[in-house]
């Protein structure tokens, strides 16, 4: 049997016309940018590439019930490094960090922070953490939340706006695979920008005066201190399943901004840069919310 890569190059070195190769890519699975990729619909500016797949990440997990030496212990028997803090917004690159936070409700509520993350390794520690936060019964609530950062070292200020103009686009949409607690303004610590004017800005500093507050569903005030972009609507959870398809979501999102405007997105159905199979998890996270 033939791997879905083989199968790709098959369809597009054939000669078949542009429109029936497409036809076969979309029913492989593959969104219609990757199929406008390969058939060169869409051209990357020569000698401007950008791959979101190299950035790197960071996870914030907010939970309750965590007893921080449990954690550690558990943490620890995997070979991961993990130490526990007073509040604080220090990055660092060798382990994750265990930090009070006073928004979490609930007895024993800890923000769990990532260091900063790259790739399949990245991923793989993270799994790790989920994995000790549930052996000791970590729990999510309303008030928990999950914050993903990508560094926006390498971003240049065009893609950043971009990047925020294409997420209020898709702000319903996202709401649709979301808790109440993390929709519209039902939350204070990730406010909606539908209402925001993104037309104005042509660089961070002008989406960081237009957003106004870090407290938004993606955050740019980041930059100023992380250098980062923050996505912070994602509800709490310690489920890496979760987490890893949020992460590959917002990731594809930034590439497609590189060189792309959503003009109008009503539905996951419609969403142009993930693939049959992705949105069909999204769409099955909204008809169990529904």
């Amino acid at each position: 049997m033939k791997t879905l890569k083989e199968q790709v190059e098959e369809i597009v070195k054939s000669n078949k016309s542009k429109q029936t190769k497409s036809l076969s890519l979309v029913k492989l699975g593959l969104s219609p940018y990757e199929v406008s990729l390969l058939l060169g619909s869409i051209k990357v500016q020569k000698g401007c590439k950008f791959n979101a797949n190299t950035l790197t990440f960071g996870v914030e997990c907010e939970t309750y019930n965590v007893i921080r030496d449990a954690l550690i212990r558990e943490v620890e028997q995997r070979n991961i490094s993990i130490q526990s803090e007073g509040y604080n917004h220090r990055d660092n690159n060798h382990y994750y960090k265990i930090v009070s936070d006073a928004s979490i409700q609930g007895a024993n509520g800890q923000e769990i922070v990532s260091p900063i993350l790259k790739g399949k390794k990245g991923l793989d520690s993270l799994k790790m953490v989920c994995d000790s936060l549930n052996a000791i019964g970590a729990k999510v609530n309303k008030s928990t939340g999950l914050h993903v950062h990508f560094d926006a070292s390498k971003i240049s200020d065009s893609h950043f706006v971009q990047i925020f103009k294409n997420y209020q686009k898709l702000e319903s949409v996202i709401d649709s695979f979301m808790p109440q607690s993390r929709r519209a303004n039902n939350n204070g610590y990730c406010k909606s920008v539908q209402s925001l004017n993104y037309d104005t800005c042509t660089t961070k500093s002008d989406v960081i005066r237009v957003n106004g507050t870090r407290y938004r569903k993606i955050n740019a005030e980041s930059y100023l201190s992380h250098k980062t972009v923050e996505f912070r609507q994602h509800s709490g959870t310690t489920e890496y399943d979760k987490i890893t398809n949020w992460i590959n979501f917002l990731r594809k999102l930034i590439q497609y901004s590189f060189e792309n405007e959503i003009s109008e997105c009503s539905s996951i159905e419609e969403i142009p840069f993930l693939t049959n199979t992705e949105k069909q998890y999204f769409i099955n996270r909204r008809e169990a919310l529904n």
